[in-house]
């Protein structure tokens, strides 16, 4: 694995702690282990806020989003942000949550996040560093933009003509959660097929104008994204946005028969 360069996004005085310690960890060289880097950095913060906790969390995604998708680096990277639910409880709490152990403003700050990096270079990477962190464990909450992703990339009516590269980032950004987060959502159709929602979860999770069926995370809208990506793979812009449907496609299908099959 080659060295990763990053650059840092804002000159945010307060933000270069985890900056300097994140640039030197994600390295391939690098001896320090994930719950040193994350020892090292929270041993610096004193009494972190609200307003830290939105500068911290973009930063962390401004990182996540200059790493690759496939790149060894992203799963450092989430490491090192679960080592922080392990840190000693500090008694300091942000928005109810407790410092670090309930990762204050993560769900907030990536939803804010979402709309900043549509359409960027950085958004595939984004969204594999999410896909990775719901595979983890770490942010079960992730399952919804999961599904908001695949749900913009497989249910809706093509983009127009005139808006290809949006074809492409989107179906590749719906791919990463396939890819890096797709054992976990099968495993949870193994044992829940049909989710019981409420009225809020039912409008948050609603389908596409392409998908008729149920909301949420279900066996027949999984199988249906499988065939989707099948499809959407021969009208892919790119090499990389082909192979990447293509393999989201083998997954589903392979998971399927070997997971929910009756």
């Amino acid at each position: 694995m080659s060295t990763i360069k990053l650059r840092q996004i804002e000159e945010d005085p307060s933000r270069k702690d985890v900056f300097g310690v994140l640039n030197e960890y994600i390295q391939p060289e690098t001896a320090t282990s994930a719950s040193q880097a994350a020892t090292s950095f929270t041993q610096t913060v004193k009494s972190p806020d609200e307003e830290f906790f939105w500068g911290f969390w973009d930063n962390i995604f401004d990182i996540a989003g200059q790493i690759p998708h496939d790149n060894p680096a992203q799963d450092k990277l989430v490491a090192f942000v679960r080592e922080l639910t392990l840190v000693p409880e500090t008694g300091d709490k942000v928005w109810d949550a407790r410092v670090w152990i309930d990762l204050p403003l993560f769900g907030a700050a990536a939803r804010e996040h979402l709309d900043r990096v549509a359409g960027t270079d950085a958004q595939v990477s984004f969204h594999a560093f999410v896909a990775r962190l719901l595979h983890a464990g770490i942010s079960p909450g992730s399952e919804t933009t999961a599904i908001w992703m695949l749900r913009d990339a497989l249910e809706q009516e093509a983009h127009s003509a005139g808006n290809k590269d949006a074809n492409h980032d989107d179906l590749m950004a719906a791919a990463v959660y396939i890819e890096y987060a797709g054992a976990t959502l099968v495993q949870k159709l193994a044992l829940q097929p049909e989710p019981e929602l409420d009225d809020a979860d039912q409008r948050v999770l609603k389908g596409g104008k392409l998908w008729e069926g149920k909301s949420g995370l279900t066996v027949d809208r999984w199988r249906f994204w499988g065939q989707r990506f099948g499809e959407q793979a021969k009208n892919a812009t790119s090499e990389q946005a082909k192979n990447l449907a293509l393999h989201a496609a083998k997954l589903i299908e392979f998971w399927t028969q070997t997971r929910l099959s009756a």
